[in-house]
């Protein structure tokens, strides 16, 4: 049976007024690539410092391998690393001299700091000053420190921001090797493309509370439809043919794509109808992106 390696429970967290976290619970298991979603001021980073101990909650507790962080700080913090900010350096010194100076205050084996330079790729650039690292060198430096106590949870806070494309692949690899390895990742990032591509579970909270939880797979194939994009020959009948149908909705044509949303069991009816009606389809495309998923669950709180 797969057990949590976190559990949160029934937390809350106010400053003054603001109601940054509300009554939130949710568990992530191990093995699992979870994603952590919402918009700015979701409670997103409020979740992730009281995880880490940083601040308190009001109200609730958290669990890490089933330690409690409030009653059983220093088992439960052993258990997870974290890159929860751009991380700082001494940049006069080496990536290898930094991470030896944070191993021996963490009394950790200087072997570790080898392995873990490898693991993120820099075991070539180890003797190298900190202060000629690139932005993305500097990620994955982040990231080999908070690996070097052997967590069970790695926690990484926005791993890819503003970083180019070939870098967020580095990173998005690095957490596929990472998981690979038995670690459990919990990713908090704005770029829904690249949680899309790594994460196995996701959470979105939006005004401090959960809004959905689940396999990435089921939140996306859960009764709320599929985006669909089809190229024909005469586009003009086609949106004719279509737009009599009341499973259909957003029915729109960008140049020669038509684009609309129906529900998962009318797909192959809306090809054998365009068919049927001598309309030569050319491409359809069924496709519920994360993007699209997230969008219309955070919608809900707007209407």
């Amino acid at each position: 049976m797969i057990s949590p390696i976190l559990d949160i429970q029934n937390l809350s967290k106010s400053f003054g007024s603001l109601k940054a976290v509300n009554q939130l619970s949710f568990q992530v298991n191990e093995g699992d690539v979870f994603g952590f979603l919402g918009p700015n001021g979701a409670g997103k980073s409020t979740t992730i410092r009281m995880m880490l101990n940083l601040i308190r909650p009001d109200v609730g507790d958290i669990f890490i391998a089933g330690q409690s962080v409030s009653k059983k700080q220093n088992k439960a913090l052993t258990h997870i690393g974290a890159l929860v900010e751009e991380p700082d350096f001494y940049k006069h010194l080496s990536a290898k001299k930094n991470l030896e100076m944070l191993a021996r205050m963490e009394n950790v084996d200087l072997k570790r700091v080898d392995e873990v330079l490898e693991w993120v790729g820099l075991d070539d650039r180890a003797e190298d000053k900190v202060k000629a690292y690139s932005h993305g060198m500097k990620q994955r430096l982040g990231i080999a420190q908070a690996l070097l106590k052997s967590p069970k949870l790695l926690v990484l806070d926005e791993p890819t921001s503003g970083l180019d494309p070939k870098r967020m692949k580095q990173i998005r690899d690095l957490i596929l090797d990472l998981k690979d390895q038995g670690i459990t990742i919990f990713l908090s990032s704005h770029l829904l493309h690249e949680v899309e591509l790594v994460c196995t579970s996701v959470a979105i909270v939006n005004h401090g509370r959960l809004k959905k939880i689940g396999s990435l797979h089921d939140l996306m194939d859960d009764g709320r439809g599929v985006s669909l994009s089809i190229t024909v020959n005469d586009a003009e009948a086609a949106i004719g043919v279509l737009s009599e149908r009341n499973d259909i909705r957003d029915l729109t044509l960008s140049k020669q794509e038509i684009l609309l949303w129906t529900n998962n069991d009318s797909l192959a009816d809306i090809n054998r109808v365009l068919v049927e009606n001598n309309i030569s389809v050319t491409r359809f495309l069924p496709r519920t992106s994360l993007e699209e998923y997230y969008l219309s669950v955070i919608s809900e709180d707007e209407i």
